[in-house]
């Protein structure tokens, strides 16, 4: 299939980087996964730099930015933590596993991901404290989330969603809250933790 707008490019790297990894990330293979020339490449992003660039700012905003806008229409604290879970488990896990590996060696990528995580756990965070978890908690539980998450992703083989649901509502057991942020033994406001 010939693809010719920068969403393709997109679309395919993330499925190269899931399947093959950063390696299997070139030139080539990209053009011949989408059905274009390189000359189509060029024509969209000038250059290696200037797709790797447009990859990283089009991956922190569709996993990153969406996960907020969207948790924020949620006007229930609690059914925002929900949303935040849900949302999670439809990042493209595999292609995220080979993002954090390239960033070991490449400084460029390694600050858009920390970005990404840095603004999971704030989104996290702050979902907690609008559910009533006092900040210093919130702050541990969202640390707690994305630490799942991460793990959970740097597994080897395919991310289980339903082991990464089962592993955030676990977390969601361990985050019981109160409305003033002490430990809740039943169902307290912020007892649905999420995911980033």
């Amino acid at each position: 299939m010939t693809v010719t707008n920068r969403e393709g490019f997109f679309d395919a790297a993330m499925t190269l980087l899931a399947h093959e990894g950063r390696s299997g990330l070139r030139l080539a293979t990209l053009c011949r996964a989408v059905g274009v020339t390189s000359g189509s490449f060029y024509h969209h992003f000038g250059g290696w730099d200037g797709f790797v660039d447009a990859l990283l700012e089009h991956w922190e905003t569709v996993d990153t930015h969406r996960l907020a806008e969207l948790a924020d229409r949620e006007p229930d604290p609690e059914g925002r933590l929900d949303v935040l879970k849900h949302l999670a488990l439809t990042f493209p896990h595999e292609a995220e596993t080979a993002i954090r590996a390239w960033a070991h060696g490449d400084p460029r990528v390694a600050l858009v991901q920390e970005r990404v995580d840095e603004q999971r756990r704030r989104v996290v965070a702050d979902a907690l404290v609008a559910a009533g978890a006092e900040t210093a908690r919130a702050d541990r539980l969202a640390d707690l989330a994305l630490a799942v998450l991460i793990g959970r992703q740097q597994r080897l083989g395919t991310t289980d969603v339903g082991e990464l649901l089962a592993l955030f509502d676990e977390v969601s057991a361990l985050g019981e809250v109160t409305p003033a942020g002490g430990a809740s033994g039943g169902r307290g406001a912020g007892r649905r933790s999420s995911g980033c």
